[in-house]
């Protein structure tokens, strides 16, 4: 994609707030993300979406940051400031949350169905179904936990889910 396409959808971004539409856009770059995902303005991706950045379908990304590159050594390697020493794809499978200003590092790979929790730093592989949080990310439960303890706040404190769904009424 030429300078002047880069800075068109880079305009492009930053004048909607629709995360569907800017999903899209992001898709035009020639970045690999699955349908019905949400990508808020606030996401950042390594080297400005040319790091190898795989997003699954379903998923959403608030504010968080993906880096597919690690640049840390390269004095040590002999390398420019602008080079990058490593690069390794990071992949977010189907059905992930990743939630504000969490960063996911290099090599990293989100498994279907997993949250990851506002400013994590994720350094290693999230199983599937995982809730992880804190720096270093670690598990802290799954995701049929955590909608569990939801259900049973929902249940206790009704005032907390004024516009709550149906389903959980049935829970």
């Amino acid at each position: 994609m030429n300078f002047i396409n880069r800075i068109y959808h880079k305009l492009l971004i930053f004048t909607t707030s629709d995360p569907i539409k800017i999903a899209g856009i992001w898709r035009k770059q020639g970045m690999e993300i699955g349908e019905n995902t949400y990508i808020y303005r606030n996401v950042t991706f390594g080297r400005s979406g040319k790091d190898p950045i795989k997003i699954g379908k379903n998923c959403v990304l608030t504010g968080c940051t993906l880096l597919g590159h690690d640049a840390s050594t390269n004095r040590l390697l002999g390398l420019k400031p602008g080079e990058s020493s490593m690069i390794q794809p990071v992949i977010i499978e189907d059905d992930c949350f990743i939630g504000y200003g969490a960063i996911i590092l290099m090599g990293v790979t989100v498994g279907k169905g997993s949250i990851v929790g506002a400013g994590a730093v994720v350094t290693s592989d999230v199983l599937p179904g995982s809730v992880v949080a804190g720096n270093p990310a670690r598990v802290i439960c799954t995701t049929e936990e955590l909608a569990e303890r939801r259900i049973q706040v929902a249940h206790e404190h009704p005032e907390y889910f004024p516009d709550r769904p149906s389903a959980l009424d049935k829970a």
